[in-house]
């Protein structure tokens, strides 16, 4: 995509989507990939606080505050389309999945206890691709390295659901939703000039339902704020401590526990 100047100066950062700059605000590059982080903001925000009431683990409040930081960064990344911005998107990706790791591999140990193996381990590889990819700027780099990570937590789900009591139907939604957030991603870097163009030339005021990007901020937002829900769901049931779903004023889910040992 040809870089446009607008509000924050020229686009600086290595990638800029099909969503076409400065169109709907003169203050915001791409408005619809913007905008829709709020999936990635509001529901960790939820999460987080909903978490510390229930005084859930607090390896389960950093997985909701490290997608919160995600979805902040990626919020002004595509609001400014700044190198620097771009940093704060992505980076976080990296750091962001290392807490679902670890959330996946604890599992099973006892309360409140620490694997300090696994965090100098998840330490390491985190500033190391933060170091290399600060030097080589290469996208494809950290796509590589944030996809080991996505690996790593889908393998580490699948291994839980074998070994472990589970809820189905959250590892089912969760998994759904990134998957098809991952594949509207990749439709919307493939056919970008067939997208622009139904958007101009066909869609009209119904064009914004094609900016697949944004799209694939809302399901995986809503996708991984799920797979929180579920390593939660699935570690207090491995304690016992009878977890069930409830619903933030009817809208957004949370688990609560039963700390009463039995």
């Amino acid at each position: 995509m040809a870089p446009t100047d607008g509000y924050w100066g020229p686009v600086t950062s290595t990638l800029d989507w099909c969503e076409e700059n400065y169109v709907v605000l003169p203050f915001i590059a791409e408005f619809w990939n913007t905008i829709s982080n709020l999936m990635m903001i509001i529901p960790p925000l939820c999460g987080a606080v909903m978490a510390y009431r229930e005084r859930l683990e607090a390896r389960i409040i950093w997985c909701h505050l490290g997608l919160l930081v995600v979805g902040i960064g990626s919020w002004f990344f595509h609001m400014t389309l700044l190198y620097s911005m771009q940093l704060l998107d992505e980076l976080p990706m990296i750091w962001g999945s290392a807490f679902m790791v670890y959330a996946y591999a604890t599992l099973s140990s006892p309360p409140q206890s620490d694997n300090t193996g696994l965090k100098v381990f998840e330490f390491l590889y985190c500033s190391i691709v933060t170091i290399v990819y600060l030097v080589n700027k290469n996208p494809v780099f950290h796509e590589v390295a944030y996809g080991l990570m996505v690996f790593s937590i889908l393998a580490c789900a699948v291994r839980t659901m074998l070994k472990y009591e589970h809820s189905l139907t959250l590892f089912l939604t969760s998994t759904v939703s990134y998957g098809i957030g991952f594949l509207l991603w990749n439709v919307d870097n493939t056919f970008c000039g067939h997208l622009r163009y139904a958007r101009k030339n066909v869609l009209g005021v119904a064009g914004p339902v094609t900016e697949l990007h944004a799209w694939w901020h809302v399901l995986a937002g809503f996708g991984t704020y799920l797979s929180f829900l579920f390593v939660t769901h699935t570690r207090y049931l491995y304690l016992k401590k009878h977890p069930k779903i409830k619903f933030l004023y009817g809208i957004a889910p949370y688990v609560t526990v039963n700390h009463v040992r039995r």
